[in-house]
């Protein structure tokens, strides 16, 4: 289910859509350049930034970073979610890291430095079979100077879902934060609420953050495409939720 739910999903992210709309273009004998046109136009608009801003602004604004003042000394438990890694021997546990998954579990140790009674749950396992995300993730918090004993790691999950189930029990019903990223933070909050869990959300990462519109919007940006991306996979994910009876 879980590769199944990934297949799919992929296929409707703008970068596929346009893809796929440009192949069957091509091979059109009639209406070839409409088509081509609209491939064009649809790229060009998920590259805005105005675009991506406005796609994304609505989910990340939802909730509010921790501030030191308004810290919750009660807490006892930090979930930090896993957004992403890749193998590399040869590299730092930093630098095998997602750039989401190192800004998460930076904030992470941030809170656990403010809250020194809490300990740190690290998410994220690996379905591709390798280094469990978790295990990386624990590297860097180890850099970061945090005592091993202050860390509990969950291996086996692979997405949002799983990680609510596995870690219920552990979190009991008393709050906790739970790290993730901006975007990512509304749909995670549904999924550990839905399972009777008592989250304090702790989002960082966050990308929908912009001053007034410069001449410069006019061209299209990698950057502004990637968080048109981000908003879709996050609207897809909401709908998934739907599909399989979630509120």
């Amino acid at each position: 289910m879980f590769i199944l739910k990934k297949l799919i999903s992929g296929f409707f992210l703008p970068l596929s859509l346009v893809i796929a709309l440009l192949l069957v273009g091509t091979f059109l004998n009639r209406g070839r350049r409409k088509v081509l046109f609209t491939g064009i136009a649809m790229i060009y608009l998920f590259s805005s930034g105005p675009f991506s801003y406005l796609m994304l602004r609505p989910i990340v604004s939802r909730y509010e970073p921790v501030s030191t003042a308004a810290l919750h000394q009660e807490v006892r438990w930090i979930v930090v979610l896993g957004g992403g890694a890749r193998e590399g021997t040869a590299l730092t546990p930093e630098d095998c890291l997602e750039e989401s998954s190192l800004k998460r579990v930076m904030e992470g140790v941030r809170l656990a430095r403010l809250l020194p009674g809490a300990r740190l749950i690290l998410s994220g396992g690996n379905y591709r079979g390798g280094t469990p995300e978790a295990s990386v993730l624990e590297e860097v918090v180890f850099d970061q100077g945090l005592a091993p004993e202050r860390i509990v790691l969950d291996t086996i999950s692979w997405d949002t879902q799983d990680q609510a189930l596995a870690l219920r029990d552990r979190l009991g019903h008393g709050p906790f934060y739970l790290v993730t990223s901006a975007s990512h933070m509304p749909r995670a909050m549904r999924m550990f609420e839905r399972v009777g869990a008592q989250p304090l959300a702790a989002p960082t990462d966050f990308r929908a953050v912009r001053g007034p519109l410069q001449i410069m919007d006019i061209y299209p940006r990698a950057e502004a495409l990637a968080d048109t991306e981000n908003a879709f996979h996050e609207y897809l994910g909401m709908v998934w939720s739907m599909v399989r009876g979630g509120k």
